[in-house]
């Protein structure tokens, strides 16, 4: 890369900087699943103090979930438009900012704005937690135009796995950090009003350090500046119209999965299981950890394949098809009872169910690079939709049945679908390979 379009470059060599830059991502998707996943972690204690029942839990999620889809569409535009450099820390104080409001929910002067005669206890804080948690679904959701498009600008197609393996760890990394930090702040004395607005200020730091490790011009589009870019040809329509297919379903199982078990694991263990609060933060810790291994390994193991021989493609769905397997251990927890069988099928889930993702957005950074922002946030919406259904759906199934059985199933093979249409619909051409 050129020292006169990238002044990092006098400080630290392309080939460190991009792993810098990754690293920076993570930081990033670390801090989104920290503000994200706060609500889960304290909502044993919010639901029995403010009414939250499995019903509004449920709703609650749909609202998330239909705001991530919205944000992807206007964020990926936006990404496309501005670039990442910029738009980046303005999604991160967004969703800081929701974080901190969403701290006030238990404050009375606050919820009392949102009170009316009549209503249910609790009517207040849930929609205050509503307007919240749309407002962190919002922008949150431009993370990831943001993420994906810096990434693929950075790394080789050979080195995207890993690359994206790296960034989508921090998903695994905040969840992990929230149950343990959650436990510290009740250990000393605090509640979980100083979870939200905490982990909400502190992500703010991130800001100068993104803008002081990419100057101006660094992440902008120069195939001339790309390593290993390969030269591909535009794919015919149909061929185009069918991965679009692929990944749209390919993301909305991937999607549904994993934030089924993100949002009621804690409640699961607590509610239908009866683990203690320290108990049930430690295997929710450990789930995520097994998620940040399953991400991590799947691109190693897309790299080993590849310097075996293996096609990049082929590689690929070898690995899809492997960390599938892994996540169809979900839909057999609801058979194990409460013991370790139960707590080591939720783990080996996790692996596979976050290993899939690195898989999902390697496959979609092949998309054309000009509309990366739209490609992306488009078919992050469906999935997102799709996610915010099921999650309202099954929110109510819990209510009527107090069983979390119709999700776990779900949640272990919807990944399935993703493969078959992988397997059947993906058609990838011959002079992909090489450049790969």
């Amino acid at each position: 890369m050129p020292v006169s379009r990238h002044p990092y470059s006098a400080v630290l060599h392309p080939s460190a900087w991009k792993w810098w830059v990754c690293g920076a991502l993570l930081l990033a998707t670390f801090l989104n699943y920290m503000d994200r996943q706060a609500l889960a972690v304290t909502l044993p204690e919010m639901k029995a103090r403010y009414h939250l029942h499995e019903g509004r839990v449920g709703s609650l999620e749909m609202c998330f979930g239909l705001a991530f889809a919205a944000g992807s569409v206007v964020f990926g535009v936006l990404a496309d438009r501005f670039g990442p450099r910029l738009l980046y820390p303005v999604v991160l104080v967004g969703w800081s900012a929701a974080g901190v409001a969403t701290g006030f929910a238990g404050d009375a002067a606050v919820v009392g704005l949102l009170e009316w005669a009549g209503d249910e206890p609790g009517a207040g804080t849930f929609r205050w937690l509503v307007v919240c948690r749309t407002l962190l679904g919002l922008f949150e959701a431009g993370h990831w135009p943001c993420a994906l498009i810096a990434a693929r600008r950075v790394l080789s197609p050979a080195d995207r796995p890993l690359g994206n393996g790296i960034l989508q760890s921090g998903a695994s990394l905040g969840a992990i950090l929230v149950p343990l930090y959650v436990l510290l702040v009740r250990h000393l004395g605090g509640g979980w009003e100083m979870v939200f607005w905490s982990i909400g200020v502190g992500g703010l730091v991130w800001v100068p350090l993104w803008l002081a490790l990419v100057p101006p011009g660094a992440l902008v589009e120069d195939p001339a500046s790309t390593p290993d870019a390969p030269a591909a040809a535009p794919l015919p329509p149909g061929a185009f119209a069918r991965r679009l297919v692929v990944l749209s379903l390919v993301v909305s199982c991937l999607t549904v999965s994993w934030q089924f078990l993100r949002a009621w694991l804690v409640l699961f263990l607590r509610d239908f299981h009866g683990y203690s609060e320290d108990a049930a933060a430690v295997i929710t810790s450990g789930y995520f950890i097994s998620a940040d291994v399953g991400c991590i390994l799947v691109g190693f193991l897309v790299m080993r394949l590849v310097k075996a021989g293996v096609g990049l493609h082929a590689a690929r769905v070898w690995a899809f098809a492997l960390f599938t397997g892994l996540t169809a251990a979900a839909a057999a927890v609801p058979l194990l009872g409460s013991g370790p069988a139960m707590v080591a099928a939720l783990l080996i889930a996790g692996a596979g169910i976050l290993g899939l993702h690195p898989l999902y957005y390697a496959f979609s950074q092949e998309l054309p690079a000009r509309r990366m922002g739209v490609f992306s946030g488009g078919l992050a919406a469906g999935g997102w939709v799709v996610s915010a259904v099921n999650q309202k759906t099954v929110g109510e199934v819990i209510k009527a049945t107090h069983s979390y059985d119709v999700g776990l199933v779900i949640a272990g093979l919807a990944p399935l679908l993703g493969l078959v249409a992988l397997l059947v619909l993906w058609r990838n051409s011959p002079p992909a390979e090489p450049g790969a």
